[in-house]
């Protein structure tokens, strides 16, 4: 697993990072949102192009300044009023004492603390197992298909969405993928950025990467170049009517390899036939799923196939978005009328899923331009309209995401030995799922990068 779990280091170059910001920050972002420049002239909320640059601004004060995100050589202690630790556990008053970047204890003792969360929810970072990290809208706010876009300007973008989800609360995504994810998964895990910890399958297969013997070779290449997951795609988009697309030799192949090189494997699929063949393929994880049959419920349970439906952001996302998508690629209106279908059938097939209870499901978004920074809406279209317990929910998001990554031992829950990535809101998901929509603060690895509890 070739995972980067590495702790933020700050150089202290104050006076330069903020002669270099003069003009245009005014305030941290990681404190007040997004709307952080004064000068119309040279950004504006509202103007995708000048946020991507006051931003990129705003990280580099983050990163050379110090900002909000802070390290600490002497032991971090943190007040939690209640903890809802990712493994089903709830505590009240409890203290979590950092090691550097890990937790070192967790306890009810009393007394002076670092951080004072009295007021708050405290729970591990969240996890989101399915992004588009460098999925964004152009200068013209349109879905993304500028030929003329440098390098230089996709990575800005890309820079811009990590560090939107990682004040939304989440502190590691799985990227699935661009070769862009490398640089920039490198460049958080060295500390020169701040965003979530992030795992990339780089590239995709599908149908015409070529025979099985070819895919095979595919699968090793991924592996030298870095890749921490294959991505698959047997089915093809919900918009074309997700039928699948790979044989049932092409995903045996894929997967197979795999398997044999110790790389996980998630499958974009649809449908009883798609899910059935990637599952006997021997593949861990289903994207999407939507639709399928109560004998595929029973076949994922068997086997351990991990489940990320996508239920309710990524929908609303495009009808949000709808006149930024329609007209670029396969984003007809037929396209979205097939998507409508799937939002509606994609409830009743994970209500059947849930009442079955032996699948592993998992979170994801399957976050693209638009969506990005509001990661946390999926927990509550899950529990509002899907019926999902809030804590098997937030569960799904901490450890049982954590535990599909293969990093169980190191993220997802608040005990002593994982990760220092804490997340705390204002309110009680348990009892109102829409408290996950007031993030106040958001540690990654010991380091504190929003608080507004101070």
């Amino acid at each position: 697993m070739k995972t980067l779990l590495a702790k933020v280091r700050l150089k202290p170059t104050r006076q330069r990072a903020r002669s270099l910001a003069s003009r245009c920050l005014v305030q941290s972002p990681a404190t007040r949102g997004l709307d952080i420049c004064h000068d119309d002239k040279t950004c504006s909320k509202r103007d995708d192009v000048a946020l991507s640059r006051c931003l990129a601004v705003s990280v580099l004060v983050l990163v050379l300044a110090g900002g909000s995100a802070t390290a600490q050589n002497t032991p971090i202690t943190i007040r939690a009023g209640r903890l809802i630790d990712g493994a089903g556990g709830v505590s009240e008053n409890v203290r979590i004492t950092l090691d550097g970047s890990r937790i070192a204890r967790v306890d009810r003792l009393r007394g002076a603390v670092t951080y004072d969360l009295s007021d708050l929810t405290v729970m591990p970072g969240w996890i989101d197992t399915h992004v588009h990290l460098t999925n964004h809208f152009d200068a013209d706010g349109r879905n993304h298909s500028d030929p003329d876009e440098t390098p230089e300007q996709a990575i800005l973008y890309a820079v811009e969405n990590a560090y939107r989800t990682l004040m939304a609360g989440f502190t590691t995504v799985q990227s699935l993928g661009s070769p862009r994810d490398l640089d920039l998964r490198e460049a958080i895990a060295r500390g020169s950025l701040p965003g979530p910890r992030i795992l990339t399958s780089l590239r995709a297969v599908n149908t015409r990467t070529g025979t099985p013997e070819d895919i095979r070779a595919f699968v090793r290449q991924l592996d030298a170049d870095g890749a921490d997951v294959v991505k698959i795609f047997a089915s093809a988009s919900i918009r074309e009517g997700g039928a699948q697309v790979m044989t049932d030799e092409q995903l045996q192949a894929v997967c197979g390899e795999a398997n044999r090189l110790g790389l996980r494997t998630v499958v974009h699929a649809y449908g009883t036939e798609s899910l059935t063949a990637t599952i006997e393929a021997g593949c861990g994880g289903i994207e999407h799923g939507n639709r399928y049959s109560d004998a595929v419920i029973d076949l994922m349970a068997e086997r351990g196939t991990y489940l990320d439906p996508h239920l309710g952001l990524l929908w609303a996302n495009y009808v949000d978005n709808k006149d930024r998508f329609l007209g670029r690629g396969n984003y007809t209106e037929e396209g979205f009328a097939l998507m409508e279908e799937a939002r509606v059938v994609g409830y009743e097939t994970f209500r059947r899923t849930l009442a079955h209870g032996g699948v592993r499901i998992v979170y994801g978004t399957d976050a693209v331009a638009g969506a990005h920074g509001r990661n946390a809406e999926e927990l509550i279209y899950r529990v509002r309209d899907g019926g999902q317990d809030p804590m098997d929910a937030i569960m799904s998001a901490t450890s049982r995401a954590a535990e599909s990554l293969g990093l169980a031992d190191q993220i997802g829950a608040v005990r002593p030995g994982h990760q220092a990535d804490l997340v705390a809101v204002a309110g009680n998901p348990l009892d109102d799922i829409t408290s996950v929509r007031d993030v106040v603060f958001v540690m990654k690895g010991g380091v504190v990068y929003k608080n507004l509890a101070r």
